[in-house]
């Protein structure tokens, strides 16, 4: 048999009597009252409103996730406040209809089918953790009693039964239902909201209220995606609100037109966007009560993946929840300017000042700005991002983000196997060809590792030489100029045409590593600054490439430096930038200087994050050799190239060392006198 269409129920319009009372709430509700007729529930749940996800087996209408976000929906376009103040029965029933089977299961599906409304209470004034409650469910009388206050008991007045948040004997969380009329409850009308204010969300007072023990349910009862549930009841509240503006909307422009003969183009062009706004934002609620009726299937049906399908449902309700606030807000908004944009004169406003107020079209914004602020947007888009980028399910304290934020960065590293060559070996192999295709065979076909020459006092050794030999023979390999002595490297300027012609030939797959301590001197400092500020003077990006361009590059992009200090230097460099931007830099110290950078850090053998890494997991790994037989040893020691499908096949072909450890571009900010080279409008602007 084929199941029905998602949402074919149409309770709203198919239910007869219901359109007619939704239009009789819709005009109450332009009086705007502190509170709603009491009939308004008795006759939507003599309907079936309360009972649409009951199944028809158990006396329910067996309406799925979006026959109720429909039939919420209507109602919150003909009064949100209503439509609010179910909001507790809609949970509570959604809960009971997810449960096992079983005696309280049914004893509450049975007070639903029956047409039962369920009020209550969570929050309290000083929280809503289990650390802070302070509701207690007590049997020192030998008759479960609740004790305490509840802050907002939303829908309350006008429900039959009430359940509550509390903590028992054991100090354990639990769940606990009572009649309203249930001797020691007080409901207090003092919600003094400036919207949704007929919604009874006062305080209720809890003086040793007796409770049946077989209404006290444990915490865990809650079905999986419960917190999308109790946000996705509060949009389709807020879809409905837009949909009462449109509605609002369209009573406008059918006065004016009464009046006036036609309405201004900008009144209906304000209606039109309004009308795009509301169908959006419905048309995400859609989306997320469909992706909440598919996990509810999964969970009626015990399936292995119904916790993804109910996680993936309630990041979804929440990404939704960033989308339809601003667009519910902006169509209210814009629905209380439109009579503004009536003709100028004093006629003109005192018209729009009447049509505004006996509209009450303010109401509208009032009511969605208190709904939007419910559950603030920024929270759910810090648990969007908990839950995509680091795998939380809920917004974690800080102790707990940070501890995945170093698993997350540990989950991304393939550490870098770097073999350090002495001064002597590098020679050997850049004068010995046999040793070279030796080594070159040797790494061939492996995991590819990172080559680093170092520079010592006396080695009368250039490492940029050394590995300008080697490049062609290890294609994929990385390279990197280690320097312990900064003197030694000469003027600034030299440093850096080396590091750039490096970076030009390797295309990008070289680092320079400073390793000389832990303290620098002005001198030092200042040879640093200069060279990376020059390895940026000429973008890459600003050469035409193009053999039919009429300039070989737009070179109002080239900078000059400007650079005073140990090392006045004007550049720009006459090399481009590197093609991963700017070559890797390691340093065994950090710099706080805006001017400088450092991607990684040396600590003893390994490359390690300088600041977002507090458990220092290593990008990189050392391995000092002196002879080739060492090399052939390492490079014996390293995985080979598989497959295409692996991480080591990724890196056979060539790529960035930036890429390859996964580095962001650094930003390293200009020199305070730093100009262009060519002055704009120029004859040698673009060359």
């Amino acid at each position: 048999m084929t199941s029905r269409p998602f949402g074919s129920l149409d309770w709203a319009r198919r239910t007869p009597g219901i359109p007619a009372l939704l239009d009789e709430i819709r005009q109450a509700s332009i009086a705007d009252a502190p509170e709603l007729p009491q009939s308004f529930f008795t006759r939507l749940a003599a309907a079936g409103f309360g009972r649409i996800r009951v199944p028809v087996a158990e006396g329910g209408l067996g309406g799925d996730v979006l026959d109720l976000l429909d039939a919420l929906l209507a109602i919150a376009a003909a009064d949100s406040n209503l439509a609010q103040a179910w909001r507790t029965h809609v949970l509570a029933t959604e809960r009971h209809v997810k449960s096992p089977a079983g005696a309280l299961r049914d004893r509450w599906i049975s007070r639903v089918a029956a047409g039962s409304i369920i009020g209550g209470g969570w929050t309290e004034a000083d929280g809503s953790g289990p650390s802070v409650f302070t509701t207690r469910l007590s049997t020192e009388t030998g008759v479960p009693r609740l004790t305490g206050r509840k802050f907002y008991s939303t829908g309350s007045r006008y429900a039959d039964w009430l359940e509550y948040s509390a903590v028992d004997d054991a100090g354990d969380l639990v769940i606990a239902a009572l009649p309203v009329d249930a001797e020691g409850v007080t409901l207090l009308d003092d919600w003094t909201g400036f919207g949704q204010r007929a919604t009874a969300s006062g305080t209720t007072v809890l003086d040793g209220a007796p409770v049946d023990p077989d209404d006290v349910a444990p915490w865990q009862t809650q079905h999986l995606g419960t917190p999308g549930w109790q946000q996705m009841i509060l949009l389709a509240v807020l879809v409905g609100i837009g949909e009462g503006a449109r509605a609002a909307a369209s009573d406008l422009i059918d006065q004016i037109d009464r009046a006036h003969g036609g309405s201004p183009i900008l009144v209906l062009e304000g209606y039109g966007r309004i009308s795009a706004l509301v169908a959006s934002a419905r048309a995400s609620l859609g989306e997320i009560g469909r992706l909440s009726e598919i996990a509810h299937r999964a969970i009626i049906a015990g399936d292995a993946d119904a916790e993804t399908l109910a996680d993936d449902a309630v990041n979804a309700v929440f990404q939704a929840q960033a989308t339809i606030v601003p667009q519910v807000i902006e169509a209210t908004d814009r629905l209380m300017t439109l009579p503004a944009l009536l003709a100028d004169g004093s006629e003109a406003v005192a018209e729009a000042q009447n049509l505004r107020s006996s509209l009450r079209l303010d109401r509208f914004w009032r009511n969605a700005q208190t709904l939007s602020t419910h559950n603030p947007v920024l929270h759910r888009l810090r648990a969007i991002a908990d839950r995509e980028i680091y795998a939380i399910d809920r917004i974690a304290d800080p102790a707990e983000r940070e501890a995945a934020v170093a698993q997350s960065i540990a989950d991304g590293i393939r550490p870098l196997t770097v073999v350090r060559l002495d001064a002597a070996l590098a020679a050997h192999l850049a004068a010995d060809p046999r040793s070279l295709d030796a080594v070159a065979a040797a790494f061939g076909g492996r995991e590819p590792v990172l080559f680093q020459f170092d520079e010592r006092p006396g080695a009368h050794f250039d490492a940029a030489v050394a590995i300008a030999t080697l490049l062609h023979r290890l294609p994929t390999a990385w390279f990197a100029v280690g320097t312990g002595d900064l003197s030694l490297t000469g003027h600034p300027y030299n440093l850096a045409r080396r590091i750039a012609s490096l970076e030009q030939l390797s295309g990008g797959r070289t680092a320079w590593v400073l390793d000389d301590g832990d303290t620098e001197t002005e001198e030092q400092r200042d040879r640093i600054r200069v060279v990376q500020q020059l390895l940026r003077t000429w973008p890459r990006e600003s050469i035409a490439a193009d053999a039919g361009a009429r300039h070989f590059a737009q070179t109002e992009s080239i900078r000059r430096i400007n650079a005073d200090g140990a090392f006045p230097t004007a550049g720009p460099l006459n090399v481009p930038s590197s093609p991963q931007h700017l070559p890797v830099f390691v340093s065994s110290r950090r710099f706080d200087d805006v001017h400088r950078y450092v991607d990684l850090l040396v600590r003893d053998d390994t490359w390690v994050l300088p600041y977002a890494d507090a458990a220092r997991h290593p990008l990189a790994t050392g391995h000092a050799v002196d002879d080739i037989d060492g090399l052939l040893a390492i490079a014996g020691a390293l995985p080979q190239i598989a497959d295409a499908g692996s991480d080591a096949a990724s890196d056979a072909a060539p790529q960035t060392l930036r890429a390859r450890l996964r580095l962001p571009a650094p930003a390293l900010y200009e020199l305070p006198g730093a100009s262009a080279r060519f002055e704009r409008g120029s004859e040698t602007e673009a060359s």
